[in-house]
């Protein structure tokens, strides 16, 4: 049973949160979710609060991490000592992984140092100031670091994990309750398509 960790902070974004646990959740038996942060609950960026089940420095626990987004939520994590300085973080031993402007954190934790990396395309521009190389695409990975950029490029982010850790077979059981009536092919040809384009590039 693997250990997953989902970090969230304040203003965090909705969508990115819900979506990434929904799709985790939708399999019991192969890891358990953690959510992660530096109080007892966290606001999302419309106003719901989430509980978190342990503290951001329990990351170092985790074989899987993923980091959320915010538009707001990130500028102040980043500026958070608490938060920033227990964010220890290994990708020698544990698959890593943002999506949208999570990839902000990625980068100044330096893991990806010369590296290629994604964001939200609004984002794009901030983060290249920042010395990123930021790529316009959906899901970039390098070795065991995987950046995400738009909400719904969650799919292949989580559809990457399931495949590190159980094969095609655990991303498409997960992936095909969500897919649309009639557009099974296409989805699958599309996430297929795009996490063997990452992993290769």
């Amino acid at each position: 049973m693997y250990q997953i960790g989902i970090v969230i902070f304040d203003e965090f974004t909705d969508v990115d949160f819900f979506l990434m646990y929904d799709l985790l959740g939708r399999t019991l038996d192969s890891w358990s979710v953690k959510i992660l942060g530096t109080k007892d609950a966290h606001y999302s960026s419309l106003g719901m609060s989430v509980k978190t089940d342990g503290h951001v420095c329990e990351v170092t626990e985790q074989d899987v991490v993923l980091i959320t987004s915010g538009k707001l939520g990130v500028p102040a994590a980043l500026n958070d000592h608490e938060f920033m300085s227990a964010l220890k973080l290994d990708p020698n031993k544990q698959l890593i992984g943002s999506i949208c402007a999570g990839s902000f954190i990625i980068h100044q934790l330096g893991l990806l140092n010369g590296c290629k990396l994604t964001t939200n395309p609004a984002a794009k521009a901030a983060l290249t100031i920042q010395g990123a190389d930021v790529q316009d695409s959906p899901l970039v990975i390098e070795g065991n670091i995987a950046t995400a950029g738009g909400c719904l490029s969650l799919m292949y982010l989580i559809g990457w994990v399931a495949e590190r850790l159980y094969g095609p077979e655990k991303r498409k059981m997960i992936q095909n309750q969500l897919i649309p009536a009639g557009q099974l092919v296409l989805f699958e040809n599309l996430i297929s398509s795009t996490i063997s384009s990452a992993v290769n590039q």
